[in-house]
């Protein structure tokens, strides 16, 4: 992959992240959370939750993980995507991970996540892996929707219950 990526259809530029785009990637956590909902959580957890895991993936100095922003023709940035290598545990093999992914909301429905993960497909091939990998809160049915569309299938479920509720009983 080439550091900067010109899409022949619009002004979208992909590019690796630099600690100058620092204070972009962190200002989107509220976009990461926004259909996010879990029975038992309130909304402080979740946004702490976030955080700290977005702080985490945007620090790892793990080898082969990368950020990549999306900006357009003007050098506004659009959104990002960070990748990491992981271990398929079904597949028992190695795979890349989309650890985080999002767009402005004036990015929506520009093609900007498309591109991005058309970007990250790129990483994983170039790495040898044979799946991406990703995690996407249950509530998010925008996010779910646009996996689904750009070919992701579930392939685990992680339920909850409340201990001490009776089934069905509100959170």
């Amino acid at each position: 992959m080439t550091d900067r990526v010109k899409s022949p259809a619009d002004d979208i530029v992909i590019r690796a992240a630099t600690a100058s785009d620092r204070a972009f990637l962190d200002s989107l956590d509220e976009r990461l959370i926004g259909e996010a909902a879990v029975p038992g959580i309130d909304r402080a957890r979740i946004e702490a939750f976030q955080s700290a895991f977005t702080r985490a993936a945007l620090d790892s100095t793990e080898p082969g993980a990368c950020t990549l922003l999306a900006e357009d023709g003007n050098g506004r940035p659009l959104g990002y995507i960070h990748l990491e290598p992981t271990e398929d545990g079904l597949a028992r093999e190695a795979a890349g991970y989309v650890s985080v992914i999002a767009v402005t909301a004036e990015a929506e429905g520009r093609g900007v996540a498309k591109r991005l993960l058309d970007a990250a497909e790129d990483w994983a091939r170039a790495a040898g892996y044979r799946c991406l990998l990703l995690d996407v809160f249950a509530s998010n049915a925008t996010a779910r929707r646009f996996y689904e569309r750009r070919g992701f299938s579930e392939d685990s479920l992680r339920l909850r219950r409340l201990v001490g509720r009776a089934p069905g009983e509100g959170a």
